[in-house]
């Protein structure tokens, strides 16, 4: 045990209260994302309203695609900010526009505007979220790197995501609700669109204000010394290339954008939910979302667990396997035994964090921030492939004289934009077999 703890000093200079506090701000905070997740996860929601705004599945899947694209942001913002005493005011003021884009969102959906305008506002909103949640992320993982031991790192990452998720379960039933009007009789008026969805994005700006307070109260170690802030070019783009030269960490940026492209399809299986069940995606999205953050919630405590008892490659392997099984589960279960694929999707989604901490284990101590920002932008080829969905989907629409001839035609269009994903996904687990499995800083390094 002294050597443990020796080596939890030797790796983080704060004491065990402090590192405690840190593991639980960042928990509280990822969970508080995860309550207001009907707006923050990109996806079921905002198909939804595109669904009910009548726009075609290549439409529907731009929200997503803008939540990606946002995602070099922290390869800009670890440039303009590289000092460590600016982890705490970067990560207050993106949950700051986190409340804002979600007000400025249900406004615009209450002003007699034109629709074309109201789904410009909607990408615009996925992309803040995006730029936002993807810097937030990519700076709590540095909080875990510089304010938490490497043995504490299981435990936060078990309660961030495995705890977490229970509260987006209640977000989700509320959105249902709100979108149903099931609240109606006891708390609300009947809510009909655009009301409902407004009410819901207006829902997320007090939990994102308590998310940028909670933002302020890390306790970040000081550096002795930092080096001074680089030219734009070399600050920015510098050390992308001895990032990618390292065969491991290569690898793995592969894995992940391949997988995470695979992941996009997340909006057409919410378009494809009237071709299963024949009701409006808005009717069932708080249900799906509800199935999809309760498989979330027990699979982020059993990762957790796993985490710290095995090694890094498996939680990769094991949210892949989750998502190849989500879309085969989409493609072929009938009636509402559909729902459960968003149940492994919301498990499958943990992947995004345990690839990002499988290149945390490749990341020396002083180029964490930029190798945490450098895999951020695995997200952004992955973003492109949300509208190849939607395109697939879109070149079957119309089809047929008759109206189930034109469902039919539909149907298999989402069908075969489900199989593209399964090759997507599939290709990224091959190679994820190959990753060593405990990487670290020392052997990555060239």
């Amino acid at each position: 045990m002294a050597n443990d703890h020796s080596t939890d000093a030797a790796t983080c200079p704060l004491g065990d209260r402090e590192q405690v506090r840190n593991l639980v701000l960042v928990a509280v905070n990822t969970g508080l994302s995860y309550l207001a997740s009907p707006v923050l996860y990109v996806g079921v929601v905002h198909a939804s309203l595109c669904d009910w705004l009548q726009t075609s599945a290549t439409v529907a899947n731009l929200p997503a695609t803008a939540y990606l694209i946002m995602s070099p942001l922290p390869l800009l913002v670890a440039w303009l900010f590289p000092y460590a005493r600016y982890l705490k005011p970067v990560m207050v003021g993106c949950y700051a526009s986190l409340a804002t884009v979600n007000a400025m969102m249900a406004i615009v959906l209450l002003l007699p505007v034109p629709t074309e305008v109201k789904v410009a506002v909607l990408v615009l909103q996925g992309a803040i979220v995006g730029g936002a949640r993807t810097v937030a992320v990519a700076f709590e993982f540095e909080v875990l790197g510089r304010a938490v031991s490497p043995a504490r790192r299981g435990t936060a990452l078990g309660l961030a995501y495995g705890a977490g998720p229970i509260l987006a379960i209640i977000g989700a039933l509320v959105s249902q609700w709100l979108l149903s009007g099931k609240l109606g009789p006891w708390l609300l008026p009947h809510l009909e669109g655009p009301y409902n969805f407004a009410m819901l994005f207006a829902a997320g700006v007090p939990i994102m204000a308590l998310g940028s307070f909670l933002a302020s109260r890390y306790v970040i170690p000081a550096e002795a010394s930092e080096p001074p802030r680089p030219p734009f070019l070399q600050g920015v783009f510098g050390g992308f290339g001895k990032f990618l030269a390292q065969p491991v960490i290569r690898r793995a940026m592969i894995v992940a954008i391949i997988v995470l492209a695979g992941y996009t399809i997340i909006s057409n299986m919410t378009l494809y939910t009237r071709e299963v069940l024949g009701v409006a995606p808005a009717e069932v999205a708080g249900y799906q979302n509800t199935v999809r953050f309760a498989c979330k919630a027990v699979t982020g405590l059993l990762l957790g667990w796993i985490l710290a008892r095995t090694n890094p490659r498996v939680g990769v392997l094991i949210t892949a396997g989750l998502g190849l099984t989500s879309v085969l589960w989409a493609l072929l279960a009938p009636g509402n035994w559909f729902l459960l694929s968003f149940g492994f999707m919301g498990a499958a989604e943990l992947f995004g964090i345990y690839v990002t901490n499988y290149i945390l284990c490749c990341s020396p101590r002083a180029e964490m921030r930029r190798y945490m920002a450098f895999t951020m932008v695995t997200l952004f080829p992955a973003a492109f492939a949300g509208v190849l969905f939607g395109f697939i989907t879109d070149q079957f629409s119309g089809e047929g004289e008759s109206l189930a001839a034109a469902s039919a035609a539909l149907a298999r269009g989402f069908q075969a934009s489900f199989l593209v994903a399964c090759v997507f996904i599939g290709v990224g687990i091959l190679n994820a077999v190959l990753l060593p499995a405990r990487p670290n800083a020392a052997e990555t390094q060239s």
